[in-house]
């Protein structure tokens, strides 16, 4: 390890234990960063350690220092899981009514009020280690525009903002956002103008950002998610089963294009008995409900989240891995989309075009097709199935995916540090 000589500053609201994708990336950038010297005081708030698909043992390292710190909002509350039970679906549906009601007070996000704790305690922090780097990610993006209104009060820091998500470009938001859109865009554009450095995970979604940044000064970079698998007991697959694996959640928009997939499957079935979908995560019941046929069967599986590391290996065992994209975002990439790549299995993504194609296309990662085109789907399955009957053990040859790798990614990253 090299000797320590940098103290980096990281905002991060959702950072682990959170229990989700919000706190994938920073928490694979966090270990990276802390293996390579650099000692990370991460400002975060308090998590309840709950649910299997965190990150916590990325960022157990002694140059890892986090400070958690109120956020005025009731985090843990909005995502705290229910058993899927009577009392559970009570619950969820009070906590949706509470949380539409706080909506009126928080009407960005969960980090519109963090700033009254986040800048004097950062300021602080930066005093006493002596910090130069600031690095803050969102969503919720206030956090960004709180570590904007630090670099305003201390101009000498470098601040690089991480955007991992669209802000006020957010189509699956735009009916909710009516009432306050014209102080998002100002605030935004507050925030954009206000750094060193914007960060976005993949080319066209930095666009977006940088349309928005006045001050030519200001450096645009892209920096993808990526993948980072090293389990110890993985196992080589041998003779393969035909079935696809989809891991993460079906909402925001991504029920469209399975409502398309499933669609497909269903009228094919009878041409290929050995077909079975495998879901890791919940399958909404309305798509349940309509393809009734599939579930009773067993074609389809809804399986409840396991660990990460379970899912890696499951998705090593499938033969192809599913992939889908909700329309309003053709500007985003799933972070499992790396990890499929790693492991050489094909990539069977549905979607209606934009940055999932053009990385499919251009890193050789499987099949895209639009998500408007059941035949198509169809068509692409019956080639998967001939395929899969010559070659169980067939795999995809990406091409230069080590760009991918977070360790390499942290690499890039450490050029836009001072």
């Amino acid at each position: 390890m090299m000797k320590q000589e940098k103290s980096i500053l990281l905002i991060a609201f959702k950072f682990p234990p959170f229990a989700g994708v919000g706190g994938f990336r920073w928490s694979k950038m966090s270990k990276y960063l802390a293996q390579k010297g650099y000692k990370v005081h991460v400002v975060t708030v308090d998590w309840e350690n709950i649910g299997v698909d965190k990150y916590s043992k990325d960022t157990d390292h002694p140059n890892i220092i986090i400070h958690r710190i109120c956020s005025f909002y009731p985090h843990n509350f909005k995502y705290r899981r229910f058993k899927n039970s009577l009392i559970g679906k009570i619950l969820h549906f009070k906590r949706h009514a509470i949380l539409k009601l706080l909506e009126i007070f928080w009407y960005e996000d969960e980090a519109q009020y963090w700033g009254s704790y986040l800048v004097p305690f950062c300021e602080e922090l930066i005093e006493k280690e002596k910090i130069k780097n600031v690095i803050s990610t969102g969503a919720p993006f206030m956090a960004n525009f709180w570590a904007a209104k630090l670099k305003v009060r201390n101009p000498d820091i470098n601040l690089i903002l991480d955007f991992r998500d669209p802000w006020t470009d957010n189509k699956n938001l735009e009916t909710k956002m009516k009432l306050f859109k014209k102080k998002s865009l100002k605030n935004e554009r507050f925030t954009l103008n206000n750094c060193d450095v914007v960060v976005s995970v993949t080319p066209d979604l930095l666009n977006i950002f940088m349309e928005k940044v006045e001050n030519r000064d200001i450096k645009g970079v892209y920096l993808p998610n990526g993948y980072d698998i090293d389990i110890k007991d993985m196992q080589p697959v041998k003779n393969r089963k035909f079935t696809f694996l989809h891991a993460g959640g079906l909402i925001v928009g991504r029920q469209e294009p399975l409502k398309s997939f499933l669609k497909a499957v269903d009228e094919i079935k009878n041409k290929i008995p050995e077909i079975k979908i495998d879901f890791y995560g919940n399958v909404p019941n309305d798509i349940k409900r309509k393809y009734f046929e599939l579930f009773e069967k067993k074609i389809a599986v809804q399986h409840s989240k396991i660990h990460p590391d379970e899912i890696k290996k499951k998705m090593s065992q499938s033969f192809v891995c599913l992939h889908l994209t909700a329309r309003f975002f053709p500007m985003s990439a799933s972070t499992k989309i790396y990890e499929h790549a790693f492991l050489k299995r094909p990539t069977l993504s549905i979607n209606y075009g934009g940055e999932i194609e053009r990385l499919i296309n251009k890193y050789n990662l499987g099949i895209s097709v639009n998500g408007d085109n059941v035949e198509k789907i169809k068509d692409e399955l019956s080639k998967l199935y001939e395929i899969w009957k010559k070659s169980p053990n067939y795999q995809i040859s990406p091409k230069n995916i080590e760009f991918f790798n977070y360790k390499n990614i942290v690499g890039e990253l450490e050029k836009y540090l001072k």
